[in-house]
């Protein structure tokens, strides 16, 4: 099926707004809902909670705890990381077209970006914009291949083959002792206690030497131990086949393969959530573990294949056009929206801000954060209306090109005729 469509091109039609696909652009939208609400079932903790209990007050919480992580977890930025290979193929393709040098620009425009992370990462550690950086640089090496084999390479990297076979090779090294063992969870709980009580009490300087030292640490561990590493660099292979195919300009043919996508993605993700539901992943070092652990992984993958081809197929509908046009502004101010959640989470949970974390339980936290969501929604629209990027996105650009881009609408008519 995926194949089929990488051989025929879908004509260009309907689902453009000027040079962008307002399609993808409300799918990142909807990707950013998924990941403010998974920041917020934590209270933008991004490390070990320093309780089993934590932020769990009422039935309510607990069930939604429960839930967030099977249902949403993973899943969304599955899709942002989907969409940056995606926004990669619609680039090259633009610059291709304009007769215009692509590798040089793109690279200096990743290590831009790589800088605008770092700083995100000094107060945030839960930042994917450095790990997007450098997965980034490397599909310019490849992205001459043909999409038979970037779709191959990619389903490989997606579906996790490397961490099964990392996982299953793992058990043939060295148990630890009780002692060990028992050794390592004291530490972890203290690591835990002590990240926490810098979040909720440290000053700024302590919060930023905690991401820029520990946070790292733990940030690759987590990377390398789920596979999210080679998964996310699968993601944007495909990603770039997508966009050669282009599947999200609204055609019939379109459609169908979203339809599809949508029921096959759906039976398969539905059968491993059960699976994950009624085998929960733990720490045994078992081959049971290890399969159990795997089906974990691919069950994101699964269920934001769903997600897109559903959200795909309802958004082109001409009932959901005032959806669409409500999502788009926020898609187009993508990079901003990323990081003002995190300036959000920061500011009211952390404790140089209003110091909640910990105080509110999981429903309110997430309550709080769709509202702050809704709010960058109506700003987005707003600010489109009247300017031509978003802030960060003006920046990475002029940084990009190495000059000031006119920041409001017909900007550059003006400065033509200045």
């Amino acid at each position: 099926m995926v194949m089929g469509m990488m051989r025929q091109p879908i004509p260009n039609t309907a689902g453009q707004a000027g040079n962008r696909l307002v399609i993808v652009d409300a799918l990142r939208a909807v990707a950013l809902l998924g990941i403010v609400v998974t920041h917020a079932s934590t209270g933008f903790l991004v490390g070990p909670p320093p309780a089993a209990d934590f932020m769990r007050f009422s039935e309510l919480d607990r069930v939604i705890a429960k839930w967030v992580p099977i249902l949403i977890e993973g899943k969304f930025f599955t899709i942002f990381s989907f969409l940056f290979g995606l926004s990669f193929a619609i680039q090259l393709e633009r610059a291709r077209r304009a007769g215009k040098p692509f590798a040089g620009r793109y690279a200096w425009r990743l290590l831009v970006l790589m800088g605008i992370g770092f700083v995100h990462s000094m107060f945030f550690g839960g930042d994917i914009l450095m790990i997007y950086a450098l997965l980034g640089l490397l599909l310019l090496p490849v992205h001459k291949l043909r999409s038979r084999t970037l779709v191959i390479t990619a389903l490989i990297l997606i579906l996790n083959l490397p961490g099964l076979v990392l996982g299953t090779l793992f058990l043939a090294t060295p148990t630890q002792t009780p002692e060990q063992q028992q050794a390592q969870t004291k530490q972890f709980e203290r690591s835990a206690l002590q990240q926490f009580e810098i979040k909720t009490k440290g000053t700024p300087h302590e919060l930023v030497t905690l991401h820029l030292t520990e946070s790292v640490k733990n940030r690759v561990f987590f990377q390398l131990y789920t596979g999210r590493l080679w998964i996310t660099y699968g993601l944007f292979l495909l990603g770039i086949c997508a966009g050669r195919a282009r599947l999200f300009e609204h055609s019939e043919a379109s459609k169908k393969f979203f339809l599809r996508l949508m029921v096959a993605s759906g039976v398969a993700a539905a059968a491993a959530t059960v699976f994950v539901v009624l085998y929960p992943a733990s720490f045994e070092r078992t081959l049971r573990t290890v399969v159990y652990w795997y089906v974990g992984t691919i069950q994101h993958s699964l269920l934001a294949a769903f997600y897109v081809a559903a959200a795909a197929l309802l958004l082109w509908k001409p009932a959901a056009a005032a959806v669409t046009r409500l999502l788009a502004p926020m898609g187009q101010t993508g990079l901003t929206s990323y990081l003002s959640q995190s300036a959000f989470g920061v500011s009211v949970f952390y404790g140089i801000g209003l110091g909640l974390l910990g105080k509110l339980g999981v429903a309110a936290s997430i309550g709080l954060s769709i509202a702050f969501y809704v709010a960058q929604l109506l700003l987005a629209r707003w600010w489109m209306t009247r300017f031509r990027f978003g802030p960060v996105e003006w920046m990475w650009r002029s940084l990009t090109d190495l000059r000031a881009h006119p920041m409001r609408h017909g900007g550059d008519r003006a400065m033509a005729t200045s």
